[in-house]
This record gives C-alpha cells, structure tokens and sequence, in this order.
C-alpha cells in the first residue's frame, strides 16, 4: 500500500483491482498522470474517464454542486457500485474529461478505501486494456504492450467483472446511462423521477 501510494503521489500510474474489474489508476488531480493513462490505453483525449473517492466528504470537494435529489441516491446507495455523473470542479484535472460533467464513484472495497483515504485525493480509475480491447478479469489477460507502460502492478487474483451502474440527475430527473449491477433498484425506488 505504501508503495502504491507513493508512486501515484509522483504522478505515476498503476493497474491495481478495483470493485468493478482491474484498472488503470492515477492521481486525478494530476494533469501527467491523467495524459499518461490515456497515452498507455491508447485513448482518444475527447471520450471522458471515471474516478473515485473515498467518501461524501471527498466527493464534495471535487464537485461544484449536490442536488437533493443526488444527496438521495447517495445517502441509499453509495458505497457501491453506482457512478453518477457530476459537474466537476476545476481541482479535477482538466484532462479527466473534455466537458464539465465527471463520473465520480465511492467504491465498497476495502482495499481502495484505504488507498484513497491515505492518498487523500482521488483517483482516475479506467479498464486496464487497450481501448476497443475487452476488459480483464486477471492479470494473465493483460496486454504485454500495456504492461510495459506501467509504473506498478498490482495482483489481486481472479475478478467477477461487474461494471457500475452509470446515471446523470439532470431537473430532478434521472437517466440511466449504463445499466449495471444496481440499475433495477434505482428505477424501482425512485421510479417517478426516471427520465423516460
């Protein structure tokens, strides 16, 4: 852990297991960082890439508003896997997204709480795969062209691969944007303010 966060701490990236599928991780805050994770993926500058944080209280310093309505869906479901999409404020590095809004996830995983906690920022968090590659489950499926970009590797096993369930709350209004693990739940309890 020491380790991990020291090399994020110098702007340098890592694959690492997160709760949804092994990722790419870098500091957010950190404009190199954040243009060496796209270089490595072979991502286009224009598509935007989650993060994550380890609490509310993260969440609030990296975001220029909280509506009742996502202050809701976050008291009910985060921790977890739902990522919601944000306006994000300028301590987010430029590069995370090329429009004002950011996906912001707080993971329900032990090991990411601890690093994002001593870390004390968050972090990018993105497939780590080429783009248009399927994502892995293991390190034994990792491209060698990908890993030789890496600064630190991080073997946490065999994952079950779940993405996030995606939404933006946009004039009360939710939309779902990726289905997910939780998807269902949210419609069902909040089924009036479901865009339709």
């Amino acid at each position: 852990m020491e380790e991990l966060i020291k090399i994020l701490k110098e702007g340098k990236v890592a694959i690492i297991p997160t709760d949804t599928t092994y990722g790419i991780v870098g500091d957010a805050t950190n404009d190199e960082a954040v243009k060496k994770i796209f270089q490595v993926k072979k991502r286009d500058l224009n598509k935007a890439m989650p993060i994550l944080v380890s609490d509310k209280e993260m969440l609030k310093r990296y975001v220029t508003n909280i509506s009742e309505l996502e202050q809701k869906i976050i008291e009910k479901y985060t921790p977890g896997k739902l990522s919601i999409l944000f306006s994000k404020n300028d301590q987010v590095s430029k590069y995370v997204s090329p429009n004002p809004y950011v996906a912001i996830r707080i993971p329900d995983n032990g090991f990411l709480k601890e690093l994002l906690t001593k870390l004390d920022r968050p972090i990018v968090a993105t497939s780590a795969n080429i783009s248009g590659i399927d994502v892995i489950s293991s390190l034994d499926e990792l491209e060698p062209e990908l890993k030789n970009e890496i600064d630190y590797i991080y073997d946490g096993g065999k994952l079950t691969t779940i993405p996030s369930t995606l939404i933006k709350i946009e004039n009360e209004k939710i939309t779902i944007l990726r289905e997910g693990e939780i998807a269902s739940k949210i419609k069902k309890e909040f089924a009036n303010y479901i865009a339709n």
